[in-house]
């Protein structure tokens, strides 16, 4: 919702007065009276749209407009405003609770009467359910700070694509017809990259760059607002958007690495300006370096990015096979905790997926949320092996990252769609990978598809209750083979086992790890089909062996009610 407003102002000689009433003739809402007022629903978007009376050389250089929203009952919320071009100015923001908020609009410059110790107010209305997003609000770190939740506290559960050079390189029709399908097929977010990098250097598909000169000095509007209308896209389809604000590998092409440390934090801030009002979480810097000199600018950057602000989940995106905790754990601003495995399906990846840091560490405090932000993509070809990656490997993958650290979910990823390629070329800057297949043909592989059953699996049962719990089984296939891990989490209060088995195997669950009374299902990963659990109890353990060849997720679950008898559905 887009409100546009005559605000009392303060300070105002007559001359100025009649020069803003004359800038503000056809706006469709007028703020000044309690009868006319405002009514915003909750969790939506509240746009000031206000215009510059002055004239000046760099406006989002020269100019900081600010407005502090003050809800009903509770603290102020600090909001930065973003220049839109010529003198146009917008603040963006998203109220979380229904009854009368008031704002105050500040300008840098206290001579611009047009932004300027502005004061206006709304009302804030029952939120209108257009979907999953608009019914439960955006996402938050959950309060035990193991998984996200809606702003209603109900758990959200994280399932990314990696759409990296997507909204960079796609159509406005291709673009919607791509979220539609990624719905459908389950997904509940999208990450993709907001500023030009080695995947696709050039800018966005019109040829637009974040900037309009070669010296990276003032910002270009246009680029900008042609990935809003990607964003509120992603919205629509009851998404999350996660933005990479910066690639950050070592390549020239990566925009990051050309940007002063100044000039980095004023275009972040100018992004979170722009979508800090959507529904979506922020991925700061993706696969560099975050140690060292390399991670004190990290640090220096992300605080002053995010850490006055009020906001959803930041993460980093480190390179494969790195870990950042240590190094940014007493940073306030960073309260999602990304890493990555790498393109491999070796042992070595395989035995840093269970006896990695992050299985080590997902206990220390402060606690964050881990997600496994780029498993293996499907068809890439293999680091070491020189192999596509099979839609098995991916699933394994996919699994026992979730079940190898308090469950809050996982990202997938498949050539084709993370270049936004068109199965001629090869994606750009990536040359040794091979031609990928066209975008729209890699939303049909298996991997992507499988997904839904991940998705159904996990939100069928209190998924944010899990932790790691390998002491569930008696006997691990994987001491005599990293690619037979069998994983296991259960809940601390014992109501919930859950077990995956990346091939058919005889699993022997401890009695005294079990739900009492319990009910069970074996879920193929693979068909999303559900089939009782047939089972013999021998002494301490319960022997479940697995109703078919390939992987199976094994779920253990105390009944809710007396006459609960089954888990299928």
């Amino acid at each position: 919702m887009v409100m546009r407003f005559l605000i009392r102002q303060n300070f105002m000689n007559r001359a100025a007065f009649k020069l803003l009433m004359l800038v503000l003739i056809g706006y469709t809402v007028l703020i000044g009276a309690q009868e006319n007022q405002t009514l915003i629903p909750k969790w939506s978007r509240f746009q000031g749209e206000l215009t510059s009376l002055k004239q000046y050389d760099n406006p989002a250089r020269d100019l900081q407009l600010k407005a502090v929203f003050n809800p009903p009952v509770g603290d102020s919320v600090l909001v930065d405003g973003f220049w839109d071009g010529g003198n146009d100015w917008k603040i963006r923001f998203m109220p979380d609770m229904a009854g009368k908020w008031t704002f105050k609009i500040t300008c840098s410059d206290e001579s611009n009467l047009g932004l300027h110790n502005l004061e206006g107010s709304f009302l804030c209305t029952a939120p209108v359910p257009d979907n999953v997003l608009s019914k439960n609000g955006p996402i938050r770190v959950s309060r035990s700070r193991t998984h996200f939740m809606y702003d209603n506290e109900s758990p959200f559960f994280w399932m990314a694509d990696t759409a990296w050079n997507g909204p960079l390189k796609s159509n406005e029709f291709d673009w919607k017809n791509y979220l539609e399908e990624r719905k459908r097929q389950g997904f509940t977010a999208v990450q993709w990259i907001a500023t030009p990098w080695r995947g696709f250097p050039k800018g966005d598909l019109a040829g637009q760059m974040p900037f309009s000169d070669k010296e990276k000095k003032r910002i270009n509007p246009e680029y900008f607002r042609r990935l809003d209308n990607r964003v509120e896209a992603i919205n629509r389809a009851g998404l999350i958007s996660v933005p990479v604000l910066f690639w950050a590998s070592g390549e020239e092409d990566n925009l990051i690495n050309s940007l002063s440390d100044d000039q980095a934090i004023s275009l972040g801030r100018y992004m979170v300006a722009r979508w800090g009002a959507s529904f979506g979480a922020w991925i700061l810097g993706a696969d560099g370096n975050y140690s060292g000199a390399d991670g004190d600018r990290w640090r220096k950057i992300g605080q002053a990015v995010f850490g006055d602000r009020r906001r959803a989940p930041v993460f980093i995106h480190p390179k494969a096979k790195s870990w950042i905790f240590e190094s940014f754990r007493d940073e306030k601003w960073l309260t999602a905790i990304g890493y990555q495995i790498g393109h491999d399906i070796n042992d070595a990846t395989n035995n840093w997926i269970h006896n990695g840091p992050q299985t080590r560490d997902w206990d220390k405090l402060p606690r964050r949320p881990i997600v496994n932000l780029q498993p293996p993509y499907e068809w890439q070809p293999s680091n070491s092996k020189n192999l596509p990656i099979s839609s098995n490997h991916v699933r394994r993958a996919l699994y026992w990252s979730l079940l190898s650290t308090p469950t809050a979910g996982v990202s997938y990823g498949v050539a084709g769609v993370w270049g936004w390629d068109n199965g001629v070329d090869p994606t750009f800057g990536y040359a040794n990978g091979g031609v990928p297949p066209d975008w729209r043909e890699s939303l049909t592989y298996e991997g992507g598809k499988q997904v839904a059953h991940i998705t159904s699996a996990f939100e069928s049962v209190d998924f944010h209750s899990l932790r790691p719990d390998p002491n569930v089984l008696i006997d691990q296939p994987g001491d005599d083979s990293i690619a037979t891990y069998v994983a296991s989490s259960s809940s601390a209060d014992g109501n919930l086992v859950v077990v995956y088995t990346p091939v058919e195997a005889r699993l022997k669950i401890n009695v005294e790890k079990l739900p009492s009374p319990l009910i069970a299902a074996w879920i193929n990963p693979r068909t999303g089909e559900r089939k009782d659990v047939l089972a013999v109890l021998r002494g301490s353990a319960l022997e479940c062996p697995a109703p078919g060849d390939g992987d199976w997720l094994l779920i253990l679950r105390a009944k809710q009610s007396v006459s609960e008898t089954s888990l299928l559905r």
